[in-house]
């Protein structure tokens, strides 16, 4: 397989092509594991690209598209989405982010770009590890449907997290413990170092509710599933009033859970300060 890459990436170096274009991925907790593969007028991919880089390659002449390929949960299935383009001999600028289905595609101009470049690094030589699809790539727009179980997975997964938010809101430390595993572990804003344990974790959760006006509040979100766990991260926004001011805090979280009898239980809870 790899050596099919090799050879198609060499026959595109040798093509004719329409101009240089640079791909920029920022860093994201969303998805940060994966690798989004970037295909341009071929079926195999001319590179990727990872959270916090950012890839320049030409584009062979008569490409009319930019495709992404991000990888599902499962190893040779692909979710796809594309950016119809007319690429021509100027230098072109994409910014890729992930988005429910795979990714959002967005073209800038050098001075838009510019700051993206700033804050990203170049992609490191390395192996195009790219499994060929194993069944029809499904697309980001009008995507096929998940299977029945999958369905019924990630909407107990949504629920879950739902009620996490409901019961941080209403200040409940008892529900709030009951969400997490035995022997879950939290390291959030409030926690100078990792909470473990059932115990520790409603003693946690019975300090914070001296702080009665904070909300919570999910923004972007992104749901993996894998077999018996799965994780919920994205980006939320923390309320609360303060010296009769409100204030804002972005953050980035991340809520692992595992399946324990049928119940879907938090066993690893991150919450981090978001770049403003």
């Amino acid at each position: 397989m790899k050596a099919l890459l090799s050879c198609a990436l060499i026959a595109a170096a040798g093509a004719v092509h329409a101009g240089e274009v640079t791909v920029i991925r920022p860093r994201s907790i969303i998805a940060e594991e994966w690798s989004y593969y970037i295909l341009v007028g071929s079926e195999q991919p001319i590179t990727d690209v990872r959270s916090g880089e950012r890839v320049t390659f030409k584009v062979p002449a008569g490409a009319g598209a930019l495709v992404i390929h991000c990888p599902g949960a499962v190893a040779g299935l692909y979710e796809e989405s594309r950016l119809d383009y007319a690429f021509r001999d100027a230098p072109a600028y994409f910014v890729i982010e992930p988005a429910p289905h795979c990714a959002r595609i967005q073209a800038l101009d050098a001075r838009q770009a510019s700051a993206h470049i700033a804050r990203t690094h170049e992609r490191a030589l390395r192996p195009l590890d790219y499994e060929k699809p194993t069944a029809p790539v499904r697309l980001a727009k009008g995507a096929a449907p998940a299977s029945p179980a999958v369905a019924a997975s990630r909407e107990a997964i949504e629920a879950a997290s739902a009620a996490w938010v409901e019961a941080f809101n209403s200040r409940d430390a008892a529900r709030l413990s009951a969400l997490y595993d035995a022997d879950a572990v939290v390291l959030d804003l409030d926690a100078r170092s990792p909470v473990s344990g059932s115990a520790a974790i409603a003693q946690h959760y019975a300090s914070a509710s001296k702080r009665p006006t904070a909300r919570f509040a999910l923004g972007e979100r992104s749901i993996r599933l894998m077999g018996e766990s799965a994780i919920d991260s994205g980006t939320a926004t923390v309320f609360e009033m303060r010296e009769g001011n409100a204030t804002t805090t972005p953050v980035r979280y991340s809520l692992t859970y595992r399946n324990r009898g049928g119940k879907w239980l938090i066993v690893d809870h991150h919450l981090s300060p978001a770049p403003r």
